[in-house]
């Protein structure tokens, strides 16, 4: 997960827009872990600001 906020640190446009409110600065990033992972959901706020959302493991009932 740690690796996963470093990338936000200095390329966080490299990470897939979503389809939230049709807004190309939601963006959310997976991160790997054991047979799953996380997917944390985030916003690009400026050029030196990222806020992380929420973070979801992919295994939970409703992540679909």
């Amino acid at each position: 997960m740690e690796q996963a906020f470093r990338l936000l640190a200095y390329s966080p446009f490299s990470c897939r827009k979503t389809t939230l409110q049709n807004n190309p600065l939601w963006r959310e990033v997976l991160i790997p872990s054991g047979h799953s992972g996380y997917l944390a959901l985030f916003e690009i706020e400026d050029g030196r600001t990222v806020t992380a959302c929420a973070v979801r493991h992919q295994r939970e009932e409703d992540y679909h």
